[in-house]
């Protein structure tokens, strides 16, 4: 089960209505309603690692015993992703994996939510024999119910509106790195033609501000240090309501409480870019110089297709405005290669894109063939080696940029949060800057504690002197004991 991440218990807990707020509550509670063991194996994006914080948060609260060993779980929650073909293979294969727990362990309830679920209503439950009750995207604040057997509203296609957690909502938070992600909306109204996430999350519907500013109070009690905002466009958020400049104003109101260090925004819509908004990324102390902003390519007939901004929010005018306007923002991306009818030369003036160096850090994908896509039956699709071999192109262009880009930090110091021992051996400390996010981009790995004889706590910032690089990563040296504040 190495390649599927299982959420296990975790001391941080948010305080809201219908979760515990002691350790001596939550025993009490659990002694006199104990419903079983619960486990929850959580596949997909950062987004979806929120909701099954929240589905184990509900089933906590609900009387259920959270563990993160499958052979002890009498339920388990598979909280799938149905995204790309790719990530369906990988959930169904999880899914009958996990099945066979019924006859190996105590399994007695297999539940699966998420995207997955979304997608494939009309066959899944034909398709997947082995499973007890299936949860859409807007039904996991029923995952309790369907854990004990009282849940009955299955997969009613016609039913809206989508569920939009709050700070009410009770949480388990997954990580004890020290940082949190916070959605702020779900859905998305734009319409990119190979995307399938508005079928399958709905229209866009934002949260609003007071309810994230509990979040984060939450959050910062508990010991939260960063805080990654996500969505599906965060340049959208309020404009369901509405409001103009929602997530300028968000960020005005967010830095103002001056108790999370550092606020991420990942995943941005090019146009929503503005000189207003990276300007006041810049100023605000809280805010993080650094953009996660999927352009997805940069030949804009390959674009129109896409249906993606050009003009312009081309993606070379929006990066013109971003270095010209805010020069020190570290700028995350991600490319689309393969995409039907995408030529050599359209290749080449992708990779000369990459080359120039605008990118701290980038992904690149293939492109997936999605059923009830746009794309789907377009013309000159590409074979899978063709696809894979673009995507190594490209790669090699940004690893040759990084490679110079990460060179001019050896020697300098720079903060760090420190997430505790690497994963491969605990000779090295795994840390994080301000233009790294957690998971999708390097790190700064510690191999000399210098003067300290402690190991720093997770989730504590220090500063590093940087000795030099490893691959994606920087490797270097703690230089003080006490922990920035």
């Amino acid at each position: 089960m190495s390649r599927f991440r299982i959420i296990e218990n975790s001391k941080f807990q948010t305080k809201a209505r219908g979760i515990q707020k002691s350790v001596s509550d939550t025993r009490d509670i659990r002694k006199k309603y104990f419903q079983g063991n619960a486990a929850l194996v959580t596949l997909g994006c950062a987004k979806n690692q929120v909701d099954s914080e929240v589905m184990l948060g509900v089933l906590q609260a609900n009387g259920f015993s959270i563990v993160n060993n499958l052979s002890e779980a009498d339920v388990v929650v598979v909280n799938t992703c149905g995204f790309l073909q790719s990530a369906v293979k990988e959930s169904i294969d999880c899914i009958l994996e996990v099945a066979s727990y019924k006859k190996q362990g105590r399994l007695r309830k297999l539940i699966v939510a998420g995207c997955l679920v979304e997608r494939y209503k009309k066959g899944i439950e034909k398709a997947l024999p082995e499973v007890d009750a299936f949860i859409d995207t807007r039904q996991i604040i029923s995952v309790a119910d369907a854990a004990t057997g009282s849940f009955f509203g299955l997969l009613q296609t016609a039913a809206r509106p989508y569920f939009l957690y709050d700070d009410a909502t009770p949480r388990v938070f997954e990580s004890e790195f020290g940082y949190a992600y916070v959605k702020i909306s779900e859905g998305c109204n734009r319409h990119c033609a190979f995307c399938m996430i508005p079928k399958i999350r709905g229209k866009m519907r934002s949260r609003t501000v007071s309810s994230i500013k509990k979040e984060l109070r939450q959050l910062a009690a508990n010991g939260i240090k960063e805080v990654n905002l996500i969505a599906q466009d965060l340049t959208s958020f309020a404009k369901d309501r509405g409001e103009k400049n929602g997530l300028l104003n968000l960020l005005r109101e967010l830095d103002a409480l001056k108790i999370i260090p550092w606020i991420r925004l990942l995943y941005l819509y090019p146009s929503g870019i503005n000189k207003e908004l990276l300007l006041e990324i810049e100023s605000l102390a809280s805010i993080c110089n650094y953009i996660d902003l999927p352009l997805q390519h940069v030949n804009e007939r390959i674009l129109k297709s896409m249906n993606r901004p050009v003009a312009r929010f081309a993606p070379r005018r929006i990066v013109e405005l971003i270095e010209k306007t805010s020069p020190n923002i570290a700028l995350r991306s991600t490319f689309i290669v393969g995409y039907p009818g995408e030529r050599e030369r359209d290749l080449i003036e992708l990779e000369t894109f990459v080359r120039e160096g605008h990118f701290s850090s980038l992904g690149v994908f293939p492109y997936s063939r999605e059923e009830g896509s746009a794309p789907f039956n377009l013309k000159d699709q590409l074979p899978s080696y063709e696809k894979g071999r673009r995507v190594e192109f490209i790669m090699k262009a940004q690893q040759d940029v990084l490679a110079k880009r990460l060179a001019t930090y050896v020697g300098k110091t720079i903060e760090v949060l420190v997430e505790g021992y690497h994963q491969e051996t605990e000779l090295l400390l795994s840390a994080r800057s301000r233009f790294q996010a957690p998971e999708v981009d390097g790190k700064v790995l510690i191999n000399d504690l210098g003067q300290s004889l402690q190991v720093p706590k997770p989730g504590s910032f220090r500063n590093v002197q940087i000795s030099g690089v490893l691959g994606y990563d920087l490797v270097g040296c703690l230089l003080e004991t006490n922990e920035i504040i």
